[in-house]
């Protein structure tokens, strides 16, 4: 019996034999959520890297869960709450500490469970379109593995991306579902409720899910597989904008618009002329979506240079775009090549909030590209199961997987070789500076990282070559960035392990204007160094240091290095009282600290209170097995001696002994 070749409009239709009829849906998808855990299993061993410092190990607001409230006031933005604009990563953000703390090990599981929720939840969404499962097996397989994913994954503090694509793809999916319903009423209003909620969980974890609704709606207009009519989507696409509208009038309310980086200094869509972003914009775009299919080139870092219209780069970019629009164009008007349609449609709705049309901190990352590159995924799958479906004409049924099974290999390869530059710092910021020599904010942060240890060096142990590398970054960052805070910042965290404190000083003061957020570090470091520079007298030094250091207490209540860095200064100025009390914020605000626990136990023997000292050391026992040995040493000796000579010391009217107990 001969078989019909497949009409070129029909991309579910497949030939009697072909292997992937015979793949029950269940295995199907059990198989591919497995694919998806195997490829990032390695991220568990991974430490915390890039904004994890900043958004789970400093974010005291994570350990003040009675505060949520906050999220939904203008005060948070006062108050320097992280990411206040983004409740729903905040709110998860919560939740995972209080269950995992600040392990690192639990929060890459929950990255990788996240992931495979994903491509759950995009499985739920294609069945509910009427998709075939030969198509989703390939478009979620493919997309399990994709090779720009591993940023997005590896890293704990980018799951907002994940939370998005989450809950945009089960808003995707109940409006699908919600579009069966012909008549209003009572089914139909709770299937809406349903609707908004997960868009505006997805939206606001990031605002990459508001295009959800424009998707919907164009999907029902020309995508290959229409589940209803328009008579019955109207509904479900209502519910996707309302639930947009409440992420964004939340963002309003805290931020006061619904562009969250607007007027922060740096932005360099902000700085830049519209010609060039746009410019800059085309060439990313471009080069992100030969990414999608062929996965070279990840980075955790790319330098932002500005690009010009008439650059070769941008002419030929913006020629292939255009080309690819007007086909897309000409194949809806004639209603033809509906997936090549579809897949375009969507990846530019998707793509819109991260192309630069309102200014963010970076004009490119790889975990960008991850809610847009599912429907990429899909335009893929099509072709490479057509492909597959050609050569087993010509062989056995077998060889119908094997266009399938190649790219998901070479993807799955590229997603773990790109996940290993997030397994620590050093390794992130050795491979940024590799693939991104002219990034000032590379060269800057590596030359932190390195004086970071060296000021952990004991004594006139310090290695001259080490310190002479971190300067050279330093100057080299300055190059780049003349007019960026980080540069300035690194030179100040240089001049302090010189101990040259007016330079210090300075560079501090020239940074905090340039700051593009957290300036708490900047203000506590600056006050610090300033109790140590000879020009100024003993009364303005301590006033000055004061000053800032109430002001950074004030401004950010929720930052524990804040608190930290503020106790320690107020131990120096002999204010037991005020340090105690910022010792106690700092562990409410980051209970994993060992070096606030050791400088508490260093203000009890300031005192003479060895009683409290002891139960410091005894309360602390297990967090401080993973202090720094040499600190935990000298901290050890002391403690003996004040026990052995001072037995019997009266303790103050001060509380020490709380810094033992667990907040």
């Amino acid at each position: 019996m001969s078989t019909l070749p497949a009409p070129r409009d029909r991309p579910d239709v497949a030939s009697d034999d072909d292997p992937w009829r015979r793949l029950p849906e269940r295995v199907a998808l059990a198989g591919v959520l497995i694919l998806a855990a195997l490829v990032y299993l390695p991220t568990i061993g991974f430490g915390f890297v890039y904004d994890d410092h900043w958004t789970i190990l400093a974010n005291g607001f994570l350990r003040c869960p009675g505060d949520l409230g906050l999220l939904l006031s203008a005060q948070a933005e006062e108050l320097h709450v992280v990411d206040a604009f983004r409740p729903t990563a905040v709110l998860f953000d919560v939740l995972s500490y209080q269950v995992f703390g600040a392990r690192p090990a639990w929060h890459h599981l929950l990255s990788i469970a996240l992931h495979v929720g994903v491509c759950a939840a995009a499985w739920h969404w294609l069945a509910a379109r009427g998709v075939p499962v030969a198509i989703r097996v390939a478009t979620i397989g493919l997309f399990a593995v994709l090779g720009i994913h591993a940023e997005t994954v590896a890293v704990v503090s980018y799951r907002e991306d994940l939370l998005a694509a989450l809950f945009g793809l089960l808003a995707l999916a109940a409006a699908d579902r919600a579009a069966t319903i012909r008549e209003s009423g009572a089914p139909a209003w709770r299937m809406g409720c349903v609707v908004a909620l997960w868009q505006a969980l997805a939206a606001g974890a990031k605002l990459s899910a508001a295009p959800i609704p424009a998707v919907f709606l164009a999907l029902h207009r020309v995508g290959p597989w229409p589940t209803r009519p328009w008579a019955t989507a109207w509904r479900p696409f209502a519910a996707l904008g309302l639930g947009t509208a409440i992420a964004i009038a939340q963002q309003f309310v805290v931020g006061g618009g619904a562009a969250p980086y607007a007027g922060q200094p740096g932005l360099f869509a902000a700085d830049w002329s519209g010609a060039e972003v746009f410019a800059t914009s085309i060439q990313i775009s471009a080069d992100v979506l030969r990414q999608l299919v062929i996965p070279i080139g990840f980075a955790p870092e790319y330098a932002d240079r500005a690009a010009h219209i008439d650059d070769v780069a941008t002419v030929l970019c913006s020629l292939g775009l255009l080309l690819a629009g007007a086909h897309v164009a000409a194949c809806a008007l004639q209603r033809r090549a509906p997936v090549w349609v579809t897949v375009a449609v969507a990846t530019a709705l998707l793509w819109l909030p991260t192309s630069n049309l309102v200014a963010m901190p970076n004009l490119r990352a790889d975990r960008f590209a991850y809610l847009p590159s599912l429907p990429v995924c899909l335009g893929l799958a099509v072709a490479v199961l057509a492909l597959g479906r050609r050569l087993a004409r010509h062989g056995p049924a077998w060889l119908a997987a094997v266009p399938l099974v190649a790219l998901v290999v070479i993807q799955g390869a590229a997603a773990q070789a790109a996940a290993t530059a997030y397994k620590s710092d050093s390794r992130l910021w050795e491979t940024a500076l590799r693939r991104a020599p002219h990034s000032a904010r590379a060269h800057a942060i590596m030359a932190e990282l390195i004086t970071a240890g060296l000021a952990n060096a004991e004594e006139g142990a310090i290695d001259p070559l080490r310190r002479a590398r971190a300067e050279a970054h330093c100057r080299r960052a300055r190059q780049l960035a003349p007019g960026d805070a980080l540069p300035r910042l690194c030179a100040a965290r240089l001049a302090v392990l010189d101990k040259r404190w007016s330079a210090a000083a300075a560079g501090f003061a020239e940074a905090l204007p340039l700051a593009r957020a957290r300036e708490d570090r900047i203000l506590t470091a600056w006050a610090s160094a300033l109790l140590d520079v000879p020009e100024l007298s003993y009364d303005a030094r301590r006033a000055q240091a004061e000053a800032l250091a109430e002001r950074a207490v004030r401004e950010f209540p929720y930052a524990s290095e804040v608190f930290a860095a503020s106790g320690r200064l107020y131990h120096r100025l002999g204010q037991p009282d005020r340090a105690l009390a910022l010792y106690g914020r700092a562990r409410t605000l980051r209970p994993e600290r060992w070096d606030v626990v050791l400088w508490g136990l260093e203000l009890a023997l300031d005192l003479g209170d060895s009683s409290a000292a002891w139960a410091i050391w005894q309360g602390a026992e297990d967090l401080l097995a993973g202090a720094e040995p040499r600190r935990l040493d000298a901290a050890r000796r002391r403690l003996w001696d004040a026990t052995s000579l001072l037995p019997h010391a009266a303790p103050p009217d001060l509380p020490l002994g709380d810094l033992a107990d667990d907040p």
